[in-house]
């Protein structure tokens, strides 16, 4: 008998995808352990992820080029109604807080690899205008960001740098840009951090904060009470170790503060432990590198931008996470990709990794086309 042959075949990278399904089977754990009267909601969201990656997976993703500008344009007013919004890192809608840092920050990337590889396509060398011009957005995007969000702030700063370097942007420029911009941050936050100090009253953004946080992050004083998220995480994570509790039988995370988002990793691991722990840092490696793999491969240099960039920023995010909760970092509000609840973030990792695949699935396609048929 001959076998039936299906006429849609997934050609994108299978390793990425079943990365992303393992991490959702966490997901889903952690949440209905932390809290089983959250599961339907947050099925709803991973729902809303898979939806979007699929349909980010059929499109092709050159396609989205044309959109660009538009989208660039909706991140800037975007990142204006989310600093003048009363909400603490995004903005209210129909009486709901949504984040909005996770998906300015996509956008931005998107628009910066665009313009990068556009002009690339059109023969043209990145002058030192347009060289000062995407550094411009990346400041004024990066200290828009900081205001309410600064982890978020410094991955995407990062990231950006990062895609100079790879699309070989004058490294003199990039080492100046970041260099002076790492300086005068520093100079900033000293000088936030004595005032602050002095006058308990200021209050930019959430800056007094991530001060608080620092501070405790470097002499452990706990007074004020900002350190007791960081103690019951590393608690949570001693107590998984090599002899975990078992799924549903956690008894710190309980006491933990966003227990399902910002300390989603704590919560795993004092259920399921080192092994569970190890895999799921090692799931977010693999991420990347097959991210790079993909980059390698791809025809253009969009592809080879934007691919990169995907993996770096979700990888990053994950191991700012992880790092923060084995209190290796002061305490931020980075969510896991695919594992912490929330639809934001869900949302916008289900685009990335879908444009991903995407770009996997061309590479694929291209490699066919290319290879000949033998009888």
């Amino acid at each position: 008998m001959r076998k039936l042959k299906l006429k849609w075949q997934f050609k994108g990278d299978k390793i990425i995808l079943a990365i992303v399904i393992f991490l959702s089977l966490f997901s889903l754990l952690m949440v209905y352990s932390t809290s089983n009267m959250r599961v339907l909601n947050h099925l709803v969201h991973l729902a809303v992820c898979y939806g979007l990656m699929i349909l980010c997976y059929v499109v092709d993703y050159r396609k989205i080029a044309v959109f660009t500008p538009l989208l660039f344009l909706f991140a800037f007013v975007l990142l204006l109604l989310t600093i003048l919004s009363q909400a603490v890192r995004g903005v209210t809608i129909f009486g709901h807080d949504i984040q909005t840092f996770y998906l300015i920050g996509f956008l931005v990337i998107l628009y910066i690899t665009d313009y990068i590889a556009h002009k690339y396509n059109a023969g043209h060398e990145l002058t030192k205008e347009k060289i000062l011009y995407l550094f411009g957005v990346v400041a004024i995007f990066s200290l828009g960001m900081a205001k309410l969000n600064m982890s978020t702030a410094i991955i995407f700063f990062v990231t950006c740098n990062v895609i100079f370097f790879v699309a070989n942007v004058n490294l003199k420029y990039v080492s100046l840009f970041f260099g002076g911009t790492v300086l005068i941050a520093v100079i900033a936050a000293t000088a936030v951090f004595m005032y602050s100090k002095s006058d308990k009253s200021l209050e930019i953004g959430r800056m007094n904060t991530v001060v608080s946080r620092v501070t405790y992050y470097i002499t452990k004083d706990n007074t004020d009470g900002y350190g007791d998220q960081m103690v019951l995480s590393r608690a949570a994570i001693a107590r998984g170790g090599f002899h975990p509790s078992g799924p549903g039988k956690g008894v710190i995370k309980y006491r933990l503060p966003e227990n399902s988002t910002d300390y989603a990793f704590a919560s795993v691991y004092e259920e399921l432990g080192f092994v569970a722990g190890v895999l799921i840092i090692m799931a977010y490696l693999i991420l990347f590198y097959r991210a790079r793999i993909v980059s390698k491969n791809s025809g253009g240099p969009f592809g080879k931008l934007f691919s990169f960039a995907i993996g770096f920023w979700l990888t990053c995010q994950a191991l700012v996470h992880i790092g923060v909760n084995c209190d290796l970092l002061p305490a931020t509000g980075q969510t896991l990709p695919f594992i912490s609840s929330g639809g934001a973030s869900l949302a916008v990792s289900g685009i990335a990794v879908g444009i991903l695949l995407n770009i996997s699935k061309a590479n694929a396609l291209r490699e066919e086309a290319n290879t000949p048929r033998t009888l």
